[in-house]
């Protein structure tokens, strides 16, 4: 394979100067995905206008100020870079879930259900497929590995990288999947510790942290269980779901705005997920558009696993690139059949070994694009014991 799509490397000490080289790098990029993101947000959301969507992303700096200064400082570093205000930068990242958050927050009140479900559900049952993801865990033949895809709107995809955060200082070290202007989406730190996402629609929308920020905090945690114990006392915006892993533990945790429930556990078993709760009480909190292939795509996943019994990376891959069903296949490719750029699809995935520190990471279709294989430079994560 080429490495054609190899991380672009960040090296800078300080949170702040990392920021501003990332938004220096692609400025032009991020800008233009920026907007994208706002006139999506505005689609799709409940804002009546920019001016408000912007009001409500603002409300989100103070709670990132809190919960990691080093995080935000990236962040606002970026905006500085791309020469944007934080608040745009806030709209690039946190974009599936503004677009739960009511404007009402602004009114200072945010009551336990800001906007009423039925309303909620009336304005999003009938919208377009969201975007998702399906992740897969496997224990492996002799290594354990964590991949998903990453499905959004299709406009989406010239800006998806890869990114290699190592500080010239200490021994930290993390490649994570990501757009430009993006802290990150989806990692893997030297320590062995991996975490994807899969986004939720959440009817219980409030101003949380920005959840790329939460990525990157969690894989800086020393194990798997930490970083579930961070995801469980955050403040969160809105809804997804968590597949935590070092090699030692594993760990599924559904949320909504205000709800989090650990709903899969264990090392040595499959673990798959899509773009709907397992939860029951969650399922209360939740608006699955009528259009979602979330349920079509967990049944071909389920399927392909059964038939393939992936054990390595390169077969997870392999599974996560599958058209069958096609365009409502795993590898999801909506917008092909539909016309509609914005639509849904399959943007890139990202596979990890969590025994060896080796990472497949790709954009576009898995069946055209190839993989690049990344390796971890300070790769201290270890064999299941």
């Amino acid at each position: 394979m080429t490495d054609s799509f190899a991380p672009f490397l960040f090296d800078q000490d300080d949170p702040a100067s990392r920021g501003e080289a990332h938004g220096e790098q692609w400025r032009a990029e991020i800008r233009e995905l920026a907007e994208i993101r706002a006139a999506l947000a505005l689609k799709k959301g409940s804002f009546a206008d920019r001016a408000q969507l912007d009001a409500v992303a603002r409300l989100h700096l103070p709670l990132l100020d809190n919960f990691s200064a080093p995080l935000s400082a990236e962040l606002r570093g970026i905006a500085r870079g791309a020469d944007l205000a934080p608040e745009a930068v806030i709209i690039l990242n946190h974009y599936t879930d503004l677009r739960d958050v009511p404007p009402s927050v602004l009114e200072g009140t945010c009551p336990e259900d800001p906007v009423s479900e039925d309303t909620f559900r009336a304005l999003n049952l009938n919208a377009d497929d969201p975007g998702g993801c399906t992740a897969v865990y496997l224990p492996g033949r002799d290594a354990p590995v964590l991949g998903q895809t990453w499905d959004m709107h299709g406009t989406a995809e010239p800006y998806v990288r890869a990114i290699r955060i190592k500080p010239r200082s200490g021994d930290d070290e993390f490649v994570c999947f990501t757009l430009t202007g993006c802290l990150g989406m989806t990692g893997v730190s030297a320590r062995g510790l991996a975490v994807t996402i899969n986004n939720l629609t959440s009817t219980d929308g409030q101003v949380g942290v920005v959840w790329p920020a939460l990525v990157r905090a969690m894989l800086a945690c020393a194990s798997a269980r930490e970083a579930r114990d961070l995801l469980l006392r955050t403040r969160l915006s809105s809804g997804h779901h968590y597949m935590i892993a070092d090699g030692r533990e594993f760990y599924g945790v559904e949320t909504s705005g205000k709800l989090k429930v650990v709903t899969q556990t264990g090392a040595r078993a499959a673990h798959l997920h899509t773009n709907h709760c397992f939860d029951p009480v969650l399922r209360r909190h939740e608006a699955v558009p009528k259009a979602s292939t979330s349920f079509r795509r967990m049944e071909l996943a389920t399927t392909l696993y059964v038939q393939q019994r992936p054990q390595d990376a390169r077969a997870l891959w392999t599974m996560l690139s599958s058209h069958d069903g096609w365009p409502r296949s795993v590898c999801s490719h909506i917008d092909d059949a539909g016309g509609d750029p914005s639509a849904s699809k399959t943007c890139g995935r990202m596979v990890v070994d969590l025994t060896r520190g080796e990472v497949l990471v790709g954009r576009g279709c898995g069946q055209t694009e190839p993989f690049t294989v990344v390796k971890l430079d300070r790769w201290r994560g270890g064999p299941v014991p």
